[in-house]
């Protein structure tokens, strides 16, 4: 072990990393648990479908373009850290919580898109054919699996991902990883944005899913039209493979209005990203 740190202690000097190398172990894990916890659980990293080996170096990678905003925390030359081993298990549970906070803020449209998905699959009769997805390590409806892929498509292709990335970087700048945020005022009020935002997961499935519940709806308002003219017509396995096709095509015909929202929504979690961010940097221990 003594070997490992003389070595380490030699790289750093190399690179002209100040700080001792039990300083900079500490300081790299705790991002490491931040940048980690996000990798994993966000959409549009892959999630399962992604090795955990690209996981890791991707967080590792993450930390190195971090690690100079972060590097003010730790003491200099010869200082003792200002916690002990208890210190840091918290300080280790507190990245992982914060890391997988803003994961799921900034996944909340992708899973809002799961439900619509699975409202328009309801509506339709299809909710027995389902789909794993692996970007969110679940089974998912068949409209829902085709709306990830698209969400995830156009995400990626807008670029929005590196705003989430560049965000994330500059949240050691107002959360630093080895400073607690006040439980009372600022985690209290996290919760609560967090509450408001699982309820607004509904409500955006609920308006993506719209343009196909409604001409199903139609549909059902025909087939019981026609249940009152010819009642000896058997109108619900009449109405399966309509409804069946009525849905996909809706959705088909309404890609791009749903693109157009996604783009407005990935602006309406960045926005919530930031503001999350802000809640944990209020009133720093």
């Amino acid at each position: 072990m003594q070997e490992f740190l003389q070595l380490l202690e030699v790289v750093l000097r190399t690179f002209e990393v100040s700080g001792s190398p039990q300083a900079f172990l500490v300081l790299f894990g705790l991002l490491f648990a931040r940048f980690v916890a996000f990798v994993n659980i966000v959409p549009f990293f892959g999630g399962q479908a992604v090795p955990a080996q690209v996981k890791v170096a991707l967080a590792t990678a993450l930390v190195i373009v971090a690690y100079p905003s972060a590097v003010a925390e730790i003491p200099l030359d010869g200082q003792t850290l200002g916690f002990g081993p208890v210190g840091f298990i918290a300080l280790l549970a507190k990245e992982v919580f914060v890391g997988f906070t803003l994961g799921f803020v900034a996944s909340a449209v992708f899973y809002a898109v799961l439900v619509a998905g699975r409202i328009i699959d309801h509506q339709r009769g299809a909710t027995m054919g389902e789909l794993m997805a692996p970007q969110v390590a679940t089974r998912v409806s068949q409209l829902g699996q085709f709306k990830i892929q698209l969400a995830i498509v156009i995400f990626l292709t807008i670029g929005a991902h590196r705003f989430f990335i560049s965000a994330l970087v500059r949240s050691f700048e107002l959360l630093p990883a080895t400073r607690f945020p006040h439980i009372e005022q600022g985690f209290s009020p996290a919760f609560e944005f967090i509450a408001v935002l699982t309820g607004t997961i509904f409500s955006i499935g609920v308006q993506l899913a719209i343009p196909a519940v409604l001409a199903l709806l139609l549909t059902d308002l025909f087939f019981g039209l026609i249940n009152r003219v010819a009642p000896q017509a058997n109108v619900f396995f009449l109405s399966l493979p309509v409804k069946m096709a009525m849905g996909i095509l809706v959705v088909a015909l309404s890609v791009q209005f749903i693109i157009g929202r996604f783009i407005v929504y990935f602006d309406d979690a960045y926005d919530a990203f930031e503001f999350m961010l802000e809640l944990f940097a209020r009133n720093l221990m």
